[in-house]
């Protein structure tokens, strides 16, 4: 498990993990831009509803605003890590190296969690690193919307952007889990993908408009909600349950399906 830690981490060096990780600082300033650029008068109990999605500015001023944007925008960096996770290990199956991987390396398992285990050590690093610039941003922002910044450097401040963050990495780890699995059951970089995409963008959403309460069950949105701390509508303590069933779940199944497989013929 060791050895194929470092080697995956060896491997993670290349110049496609620093282009995603570029991505997920990018990603982490749009939104924090975003969040104060759209930001307009009113009550900050107005956000956190479904109906109230994008917040006041009086809701940045409190001691949550400084990693508001940051928080916001951890849907859209859960979805990116479910597409990246999807397409790696299909890509590997569709070029064939994983069955070389297999030959020298026959414990699948231990494999798998090595891999994941250099996976989510650069997903804890790139999410500090995006959480700092979107607070530095969301700084530059509030001092040209002229947001009262004197609440984000208290001590209950600093405790919720501590757990904003464990909550982000959490939802996003739940991504990471579903898209790694869905790989190994499908095997298509092409179809993996376009299945990860297709579930957590517009279907979910489509069921969702029809029923509400989807945003209670449905995975990506179960995700979503354990990254941005819930809503009024759905709460905390049961998507973020729910949503460790689901990444239990994942992983099981992408497991049996990596261990019985056949990939070596």
């Amino acid at each position: 498990m060791a050895r194929s830690y470092r080697s995956e981490a060896h491997k993670l060096r290349r110049p496609t993990t620093v282009a995603a990780v570029g991505a997920l600082a990018a990603l982490s300033v749009l939104s924090t831009v975003l969040t104060f650029a759209l930001a307009k008068d009113g009550p900050p109990s107005a956000f956190g509803s479904s109906d109230g999605l994008l917040p006041p500015l009086s809701a940045l001023a409190t001691p949550a605003g400084l990693v508001l944007g940051f928080r916001i925008g951890s849907t859209f960096t859960g979805l990116l890590l479910l597409l990246l996770c999807a397409a790696m290990i299909a890509t590997e199956y569709g070029q064939g190296t994983i069955r070389m991987i297999f030959m020298r390396e026959p414990r699948r398992v231990s494999w798998l969690v090595g891999r994941m285990g250099a996976l989510l050590s650069v997903l804890v690093v790139a999410l500090i690193g995006a959480f700092v610039i979107s607070a530095a941003t969301a700084v530059l922002m509030a001092r040209i919307r002229g947001v009262d910044t004197g609440q984000w450097w208290t001590d209950d401040a600093l405790r919720r952007a501590g757990k904003d963050y464990l909550n982000v990495l959490v939802g996003t780890t739940c991504f990471a889990i579903a898209g790694t699995a869905l790989s190994l059951l499908i095997r298509s970089t092409t179809a993996a993908v376009l299945i990860a995409f297709a579930w957590t963008g517009p279907l979910e959403h489509i069921i969702e408009n029809a029923w509400p309460d989807a945003i209670k069950y449905l995975p990506g949105l179960v995700f979503a909600n354990i990254s941005t701390g819930g809503t009024s509508d759905s709460g905390y303590r049961g998507p973020l349950l729910l949503g460790i069933l689901y990444a239990v779940a994942f992983a099981t199944a992408g497991i049996t399906s990596l261990a019985r497989r056949d990939v070596t013929a």
